[in-house]
């Protein structure tokens, strides 16, 4: 028996429809479930991204296990089948049991919970310490009912690593997850306008980052089981300068022979000093949100604050190493006429004109309102979407899935087809250049599950236009 039940939700019950992010393990839940376990309390998890449980499935396991508290953590993505499975434990184990539900939706949409009243309790924010102390009075005896504002953890030291024994490693191994995936630093600090982040409370933008001596601890546990391999999962990796520079210089202290990828990056957190000294701690890429090709939209619509010339200087550096870098890129924002649209999706080619060659990747996006974003409060105010979009999604009338029914965001003068081209015409011109060709077949030679994936990867933008992993 276990005293606390961990669910990571699919997308849609009926089918692993995750669009290609169901290859890395749920941070969030194995962080929590790590703190849990160092207080003595059980816990099982359920991972189910890929929909491999089915409800009947889980309802087994709970009355098997017959927890106390059930811990729902969801994505927007993941809400419908939050609220459903929710909505079957309630009527099939009744009040035995408290529901909580977490993550970052319900960290935007704090009426969550009012409308759905199959959950007993919501914490915004990071459950850590607020949970682990609302579960040791559940146990107790204790009710709550409501939503409660999670304590942030100031120190990252402090917690345990994640409880990555309580998912199936394997199963990820299989979808060519070769690097371990770790975490360096919690939070946002910017303001882009289609993110939601900044509308979690607050608590998405409180920056922390962990000490290099606890990283590096953490990757010396599983060093051999990955080759020395790692990827890390931050939004803003370079955002404390003197903490990357500090964890680098303890890997070159240790003569740790490893590979990393570092995350995000944000453009303007970068010179050539540093990236020198990530490259000789083992940095072999990392991931540049550009967004749009056009300043206008990118500086006065999203509120980047990163101008061209920025751009240009730090792949220029970047390019002097052997880097793999991904740029992330939009389309589809309010004002945005066709002709930025294009400086946009042709970015990719112009950088590689200008003689940049450091360019593994991009990623066009649509711009996808979603709650707690300022983007999603003006397609409301606008009428782009109806106000009452989240529950139309969660009570299926939008259709099973989040991809391709969740509604983008359509500027004035262009349709979503138009947009759609025009996207299409941008990965073309870049997956299809002999400069990207070149770089991808020399890799390819050597990893045939790569070159599946290219192979998968080329045939999706070339008859669909879009990444295979693109939500939008």
């Amino acid at each position: 028996m276990k005293q606390v039940l961990l669910i990571h939700p699919p997308v849609s019950f009926k089918e692993n429809i995750a669009g290609g992010y169901d290859n890395i393990p749920p941070l969030g839940i194995l962080y929590l479930a790590a703190v849990l376990e160092k207080e003595n309390i059980s816990v099982l998890v359920i991972d189910d991204l890929d929909a491999s449980f089915s409800i009947k499935d889980i309802l087994k396991v709970i009355k098997k296990e017959n927890p106390k508290i059930i811990g729902i953590s969801a994505t927007t993505c993941q809400i419908k089948s939050a609220v459903e499975i929710a909505r079957v434990i309630r009527k099939k184990i009744g009040k035995d049991v408290q529901i909580c539900i977490g993550g970052c939706h319900v960290s935007a949409d704090v009426n969550l919970i009012k409308r759905y009243p199959f959950f007993d309790f919501g914490i915004v924010g990071e459950g850590e310490k607020t949970f682990t102390l609302m579960v040791k009075k559940i146990l107790k005896g204790k009710r709550f009912n409501g939503i409660y504002i999670g304590q942030p953890v100031e120190n990252l030291d402090t917690l345990p690593f994640p409880a990555y024994h309580l998912v199936d490693m394997e199963k990820y191994k299989k979808r060519n997850m070769t690097d371990y995936p770790i975490l360096g630093t919690r939070g946002c600090p910017m303001n882009c306008s289609f993110c939601s982040r900044p509308g979690m409370n607050g608590f998405g933008r409180f920056v922390r980052s962990r000490s290099g001596e606890n990283i590096v601890e953490e990757m010396v546990n599983v060093f051999d089981e990955y080759q020395g391999r790692f990827n890390f999962q931050d939004d803003s990796f370079t955002v404390n300068r003197e903490k990357v520079i500090e964890f680098c210089k303890e890997v070159i202290k240790r003569n740790l022979k490893i590979s990393w990828n570092a995350g995000g990056i944000r453009i303007d957190k970068i010179d050539k000093e540093l990236i020198a000294l990530m490259v000789r701690a083992g940095c072999n890429g990392f991931c540049f949100g550009i967004e749009s090709g056009s300043e206008r939209i990118r500086n006065l619509i999203i509120h980047k604050g990163i101008w061209n010339n920025q751009i240009y200087k730090a792949l220029k550096i970047c390019s002097l190493y052997p880097l793999n870098i991904q740029i992330s890129l939009v389309i589809g924002f309010p004002e945005e006429t066709k002709e930025e649209m294009k400086e946009t999706v042709f970015f990719g080619k112009k950088l590689i004109g200008m003689g940049i060659n450091c360019l593994e990747y991009i990623a066009i996006m649509l711009a996808v309102p979603l709650p707690g974003a300022e983007l999603f409060n003006q397609a409301i105010k606008e009428k782009k979407i109806p106000k009452d979009v989240i529950d139309y999604f969660i009570d299926g009338k939008l259709g099973a899935s989040f991809r391709d029914n969740w509604p983008v965001y359509i500027p004035d003068g262009i349709s979503l087809r138009e947009m759609k081209e025009i996207r299409k015409e941008g990965y073309k011109k870049f997956y299809f250049s002999f400069y990207f060709l070149k770089r991808r077949i020399k890799k390819d030679l050597t990893s045939w599950p790569r070159f599946k994936k290219d192979l998968l990867e080329l045939f999706s933008i070339l008859f669909f236009g879009r990444s295979q992993a693109s939500f939008s």
